[in-house]
C-alpha cells in the first residue's frame, strides 16, 4: 500500500491506532543538507504494511501524532537516526527553539538492535543479519544505496522498503518473547527512553569543537580558536541547510586554529579555504576568531583522569568482575559496564549506569563491596 495523499494518511493512521504496536522505519537523505530530508516512512502492524510518501503530503500531523502517542509502542531497528528525524519535524511543526522543550516527545519505542544486544547478539547487528538469524529470511540488498528522494519509486524499491518493516514484526515478537523468558524485559528500557530524549538530538554549537577530528592535538590557544570556529560553522551550516563540510572542512578548521589568520587574504593562504569560500564566509570566520580572544581555553568534555598505580590495580580487578558477570549473562562486557564507567567508579563517581537498575543488581553491588574493601 502506498500512501500519497492527506486523506489516505488520515485513514492509514486511524488503522494503525487500532493496534498496541507499530513497526516503523524511515528513508531519508542528508548528503547535501544539514537537516535530514525525510523521503519515505514505512509502517506495519500484524495485518497491514504501508509506505507513506512525505514528499507529496504537506501535513504529516496524523503520522507525528501517532509517533508521539504514549499508548502505542513504536518498533524500530537502530532507531537513533529515525528518532532524530522525527524530533526535527516536531520542532519545526511546533515552532520550537533550539531546546525543543515545547515539542511533544516521540515514543515509547522498542529498538530491536538494542534488544538483541541484551540477548547476546552483537551490539551493532544490522537489520538484515538479525532478520536472517531469527527468521531465516535473506533480504535483498540491491537497493541499499537507493536515492529515496527520486520519484517515481519502482515496484522493486517499494518491495525493498516494505521489507524493512515486514520482517521487523517477526523480529520484534521473537525478541520480546526471548527477553520475557530470560527475565530481561526491563533491561533495555532505560536505553529505549534515552533515545526518546530531545536533548540527545540537540547539538550545542559551543561543544561542536569536540567532534572535530584532531582537536586533541591543539594547544590551549588552538582549542580556544577551534571552539569559536566550530561554533560559527555549526550555525552557518544550520542557517544555510548545508553539510558542515560544505561550509568548511574539519582539516581547514584545524589549520585556521593553528595559524590564527587576521584577514580574508590570510584565510585564503591558510590552505583549504577557496577564494569563493573566503569571500562568502571570511568576515564571519574572522569575527568568531576575534570574539574568542581573551576567553579561557576549553577542556574536553568527559576528559579521563589518570589513575595512580593503586587505582589502576583496583580498576583492573573491577573490570575482571564485570567481564566475569557479562560472560555468565552471555552479553558484551561493554554493554554491562564500559571501562570509562569503571574508571569513574574507582575515582569516586557514583552517578554511573553501573549503579542503576538491573546493572546494580547483577554487578553494581559487588563492585561497591570490592571498592569498600580495596582500601587506600
Amino acid at each position: 500500500m502506498f500512501i500519497a495523499s492527506s486523506g489516505e494518511l488520515v485513514d492509514i493512521c486511524a488503522e494503525l491506532r487500532r493496534h498496541e504496536w507499530v513497526a516503523l522505519d524511515t528513508e531519508f537523505m542528508r548528503e547535501r543538507t544539514y537537516y535530514a530530508k525525510l523521503c519515505l516512512v514505512q509502517v506495519a502492524t500484524p495485518d497491514v504494511i504501508a509506505c507513506i510518501d512525505p514528499l507529496v503530503i504537506d501535513d504529516l500531523t496524523p503520522l507525528l501524532d501517532l509517533v508521539c502517542d504514549p499508548g502505542i509502542l513504536k518498533v524500530l531497528h537502530a532507531a537513533r537516526q529515525d528518532m532524530e528525524v522525527f524530533h526535527g519535524l516536531l520542532r519545526v511543526r511546533h515552532g520550537c527553539g533550539a531546546s525543543g522543550d515545547m515539542a511533544p516527545r516521540p515514543g515509547p519505542i522498542f529498538d530491536t538492535q538494542i534488544a538483541a544486544s541484551y540477548l547476546g547478539y552483537d551490539e551493532q547487528i544490522g537489520y538484515a543479519a538479525l532478520v536472517e538469524t531469527l527468521t531465516g529470511k535473506v533480504l535483498d540488498k540491491a537497493h541499499t544505496r537507493t536515492d529515496w528522494s527520486a520519484r517515481p519509486l519502482s515496484t522493486e524499491q517499494r518491495q525493498y522498503a516494505e521489507d524493512d518493516v515486514r520482517y521487523l514484526r517477526d523480529v520484534y515478537r521473537l525478541l520480546a518473547q526471548a527477553l520475557a523468558e530470560a527475565g530481561r524485559s526491563h533491561w533495555p528500557q532505560q536505553d529505549f527512553a534515552h533515545l526518546c530524549d530531545p536533548e540527545l538530538y540537540e547539538y550545542d554549537p559551543a561543544q561542536a569543537w569536540q567532534r572535530v577530528h584532531g582537536a586533541q592535538k591543539l594547544d590551549a590557544r588552538g582549542r580556544r580558536l577551534l571552539r569559536a570556529l566550530a561554533a560559527w560553522r555549526e550555525l552557518a551550516a544550520r542557517s544555510s541547510d548545508l553539510p558542515r563540510a560544505w561550509v568548511i572542512s574539519d582539516t581547514t578548521l584545524l589549520e585556521l586554529a593553528r595559524r590564527n589568520p587576521r584577514s580574508v587574504a590570510d584565510l585564503e593562504s591558510a590552505g583549504g579555504l577557496t577564494a569563493r569560500a573566503a569571500r562568502r564566509w571570511g568576515h564571519g570566520i574572522l569575527e568568531a576568531m576575534t570574539a574568542a580572544e581573551g576567553q579561557d581555553a576549553p577542556e574536553f568534555r568527559g576528559r579521563r583522569h589518570s589513575l595512580d598505580p593503586v587505582q589502576a590495580g583496583v580498576c583492573q580487578r573491577l573490570t575482571a568482575e564485570v567481564d566475569r558477570v557479562a560472560g555468565q549473562l552471555g552479553i558484551s562486557p561493554a554493554l554491562l559496564g564500559p571501562r570509562r564507567d569503571i574508571q569513574r567508579l574507582v575515582l569516586g563517581d557514583r552517578d554511573v549506569p553501573l549503579l542503576c537498575g538491573w546493572r546494580r543488581d547483577v554487578v553494581g553491588e559487588n563492585l561497591l563491596t570490592m571498592l569498600a574493601t580495596a582500601g587506600p
